[in-house]
């Protein structure tokens, strides 16, 4: 028996499960011919587990290929500093949300840079704890689509 269409769409197609965690990202796309430096876009995640990322953006962002991401860690404490993790990631989809008046970009992590797939991993155990929520967006909280002043649409220069 096959799914219905509204089973379809419920149904969580990443092999792990989601965190509803919200990270500053930079997405840092490749140098384009012409242009002195390459195009970033900088906003938040919207959900995140251990094979990708999605993330809800005012524009549409999508590019075919690999991409660099750059992951802001909450400190644990206040006096700690920031950690930062750096990952290779592929664009897999781009849908508007009519719900959400922007679009939902879905990333799958191809390779992590240095520790990086370990602080992940801590991050997501830590948000699964009780009272693990340092930085993270309240399980059914609105998320909201940024645009940074300092993002600039694709195709420029």
């Amino acid at each position: 028996m096959g799914m219905t269409i509204s089973q379809w769409e419920r149904r969580d197609r990443r092999d792990l499960p989601r965190a509803r965690l919200q990270l500053r990202l930079a997405v840092v796309y490749p140098q384009q011919e012409g242009c002195p430096y390459r195009p970033v876009h900088h906003g938040n995640t919207h959900d995140i587990c251990m094979s990708g990322l999605s993330m809800v953006v005012e524009d549409n962002v999508y590019h075919e290929g690999e991409v660099t991401v750059l992951l802001a860690l909450p400190p644990v404490h206040g006096w700690a500093a920031q950690k930062v993790i750096t990952a290779t990631a592929a664009m897999t989809y781009a849908i508007h949300s009519s719900k959400l008046n922007a679009y939902k970009i879905g990333m799958s992590f191809i390779e992590f840079k240095a520790d990086g797939k370990e602080l992940l991993q801590v991050a997501l155990q830590q948000r699964a704890q009780p009272g693990g929520d340092h930085g993270t967006q309240q399980p059914g909280a609105p998320s909201e689509a940024r645009r940074s002043s300092d993002s600039q649409p694709l195709g420029w220069c």
